[in-house]
């Protein structure tokens, strides 16, 4: 990740662990994911349990870096207020 938006400036890293509630919002989004996989797997194409986990993976590890940057845009985006005429960001 950049260390400041080459825009406004923002600093992408407040503080120290300020990414830690985007692990939830990650977890929720790859829980319902994962399930929606797995199960479409399993009862609609009739694949075994086995192999809906395998392809799960497989998915899962192409996927990583794409879910952690979408996880921590949607939690600066929770906690920044994005102010365009003033030109600055400001800590809800």
């Amino acid at each position: 990740m950049n260390k400041n938006c080459p825009v406004c400036g923002q600093r992408f890293e407040p503080e120290p662990g300020f990414y830690f509630g985007a692990m939830f919002i990650s977890y929720i989004f790859l829980a319902f994911f994962s399930l929606g996989v797995a199960g479409m797997l399993v009862f609609y194409f009739h694949r075994s349990v086995d192999f809906a986990f395998s392809v799960l993976l497989g998915i899962l590890a192409v996927m990583f870096i794409w879910n952690l940057r979408f996880s921590r845009s949607i939690w600066i985006h929770l906690m920044i207020k994005y102010d365009p005429k003033a030109g600055k960001n400001e800590a809800l």
